[in-house]
């Protein structure tokens, strides 16, 4: 099913008023660190390293895709089989996934308008001020693996388009319930650091979990490891190419309720750095920290604060509303759908998909 729709200034600012809560600054310190709006979740993270997965190394899941129902040889174009470089994560455009998740897991409304008929491109334009932005929407999936995989990878209406293109140097995910959104942006990224994301699953592990990191770099990092509990363990290309790839381990740490870990790298030319930034995610039954995070990094040996060169944090123009509309012409977005996951794996009924892209033209 194909959808269609058009954009004008006024609908815009109307809209805009209608989404009320948002346009507060967002309150973290550093690239990839939880702020008090819980900015990226645990959830959020993994869907964002599976994403880059799939860019780096699209081949390597081909019986996910056959067992979804289509095949890497057959159907993807050439470009979609060709390997991409990881996405850098947005805080404007997890924000945006994250309301649009949150809206249509309450109110039930499966599409890419939110429940007030707010349009894609409005919305996007309150979270993030690039004119080039796609979406991808699911529900019904069982995690995030699954709906990358079997799901927007091996649907025919765009979403495998949308993950796989080249124009895409930004990503923020939306994981509620089982309501997803991924948002994607071309704008200015805000870390020049080698690592985009960092994740681990499964997201309710208590004892051993599988530790990854992307990377993306002239030459294989000089150092990649996760540091769990203030011990540092090497990571190891999994998917895709050493300068592009995705690392990992698999770990049992010493017994804990909680335990916190942040990943530090350094690249072949000597710069250095950390994700998250300046603190550590957690996870286990006995943490108490709020939104899965913590303030510190036990292991930095720089100083304590883990920070190397990622770059500096930038926050997008909120009181812009997405004023800049009016630069040449209406912008026009055009999407296709699909009713449900394959049958083998989700009722119709329990589980769809929708995908839309956005190009803004300017004079």
């Amino acid at each position: 099913m194909s959808l269609s729709s058009t954009l004008t200034p006024g609908r815009l600012f109307s809209a805009m008023l209608a989404l009320t809560g948002l346009g507060a600054a967002p309150a973290w310190a550093g690239y990839g660190d939880v702020g008090d709006d819980g900015l990226p979740s645990a959830a959020e993270r993994e869907l964002h390293l599976w994403t880059n997965a799939a860019r780096v190394d699209p081949a390597a899941f081909k019986a996910d895709y056959q067992a979804g129902g289509c095949s890497f040889d057959g159907d993807f174009s050439a470009d979609e089989q060709t390997p991409k470089l990881p996405v850098y994560w947005d805080h404007g455009l997890n924000d945006a996934a994250r309301f649009h998740s949150d809206d249509m897991e309450s109110t039930g409304n499966f599409a890419h308008e939110s429940s007030d008929g707010t349009s894609f491109g409005d919305r996007l334009s309150r979270f993030y001020d690039s004119g080039w932005i796609g979406e991808n929407i699911a529900y019904g999936y069982g995690d995030n693996y699954s709906v990358v995989f079997t799901g927007w990878m091996c649907s025919t209406s765009g979403h495998r388009a949308n993950i796989m293109s080249g124009d895409w140097n930004e990503l923020g995910t939306g994981v509620v319930g089982t309501y997803y959104t991924q948002d994607f942006g071309a704008g200015t990224v805000d870390s020049t650091g080698a690592v985009a994301m960092g994740a681990h699953s499964p997201l309710d592990a208590t004892a051993t979990a599988t530790f990854r990191a992307d990377w993306q770099d002239a030459a294989a990092p000089a150092l990649l490891e996760v540091v769990v509990d203030g011990v540092g363990t090497a990571l190891s290309l999994e998917y895709g190419e050493d300068t592009a790839g995705i690392f990992a381990a698999e770990l049992t740490p010493e017994a804990s309720d909680c335990h916190a870990y942040w990943f530090r790298w350094e690249t072949e030319s000597g710069a250095t750095g950390a994700f998250p930034e300046t603190g550590s995610y957690v996870f286990g039954p006995g943490c108490p920290e709020e939104n899965g995070w913590r303030a510190e990094q036990a292991g930095a040996d720089d100083g304590g604060e883990g920070k190397g060169e990622g770059g500096e944090q930038t926050v997008d123009d909120f009181d812009a509303l997405g004023a800049d509309l009016d630069d040449g012409g209406a912008p026009k977005l055009v999407g296709c759908a699909t009713s449900g996951a394959p049958a083998w794996a989700l009722p119709a009924s329990l589980a769809g998909l929708l995908a839309l892209t956005r190009r803004r033209r300017r004079a």
